[in-house]
């Protein structure tokens, strides 16, 4: 019985010392260019997004008017903390929605969107 009462607490200590390093894994966005929600003039040199701890993109599509659009670069299997990539044609004026997904260094799967609009 006392062994018990002492490895309880030991475990429960050990326990909370990993939780805030299991938080820290899930990378959250940062950042986006275009800005989330921003108005453009003309078709965007590069659309990039950016985190706060590198993750493995696994999805990145932008979507807009006329559809999905093609892009020069994919995420590839490397973890990245920015992926920058442009589109392979100019943007035609049109609300657009830029997806991405993504592996966190725990293995969480992380997810989020963004838009902007060109005139």
């Amino acid at each position: 019985m006392t062994r018990l009462m002492w490895t309880v607490p030991a475990v429960m200590a050990a326990l909370m010392l990993m939780l805030p390093h299991s938080l820290l894994a899930h990378a959250q966005q940062e950042g986006s260019d275009p800005a989330h929600e921003s108005m453009i003039d003309g078709s965007p040199e590069q659309i990039a997004v950016w985190f706060d701890h590198e993750m493995r993109l696994t999805f990145f599509e932008v979507s807009g008017p006329n559809g999905p659009v093609d892009l020069r670069q994919r995420p590839g299997r490397t973890p990245v903390s920015r992926f920058e990539t442009a589109p392979s044609n100019a943007l035609t004026p049109g609300e657009y929605t830029v997806r991405w997904r993504g592996l966190a260094e725990d293995g969480h799967t992380m997810f989020d969107e963004f838009y902007f609009t060109v005139r």
